[in-house]
């Protein structure tokens, strides 16, 4: 139509600076002030006011992340999928492994302080006493065990 032949005629008119350039539509420039002024006006709100810019106490950055944080963390993602091996993989043998542990302690501490039960505590007292051949000792009595030390 004729708003078309204008519309090239104008285009190569305005290209013609530029040998061998591409028109550029009416309606692409306006978009481009308009994302250019957008830009403009968000840069002046955000800088500071005369009065802000002495005495006044600022930091150099705002506040910093303290750790990063994953925005979302998916079941089926990589991390998740090697995190779950690595639990099955080392889990089962760190549980043997503490269990023996915990057995070769509770061994080893039964054997060097065994534990004997009296029906009289007072009268074990004094057959500890006169088997170890002591007179003066400390007794720390609990509510099921007593405890003794020279």
């Amino acid at each position: 139509g004729p708003w078309l032949k204008s519309a090239e005629a104008r285009a190569t008119r305005e290209s013609s600076c530029r040998p061998g350039a591409l028109p550029v539509p009416p309606h692409l420039r306006a978009m481009v002030l308009a994302a250019a002024g957008r830009f403009a006006a968000r840069a002046a709100r955000t800088q500071v006011a005369p009065a802000a810019r002495f005495g006044a106490l600022r930091s150099f950055a705002a506040a910093a992340p303290t750790s990063p944080k994953p925005l979302s963390i998916r079941r089926d993602g990589l991390m998740a999928q090697c995190l779950q091996a690595a639990l099955k993989h080392y889990v089962p043998l760190d549980a043997v492994f503490l269990t023996g542990l915990f057995y070769f302690w509770h061994v080893n501490a039964t054997t060097a302080a065994p534990k004997k039960s009296a029906s009289d505590a007072e009268a074990a007292l004094k057959e500890f006493k006169a088997k170890k051949g002591l007179d003066n000792v400390k007794v720390k009595k609990g509510r099921s065990t007593w405890y003794v030390t020279s």
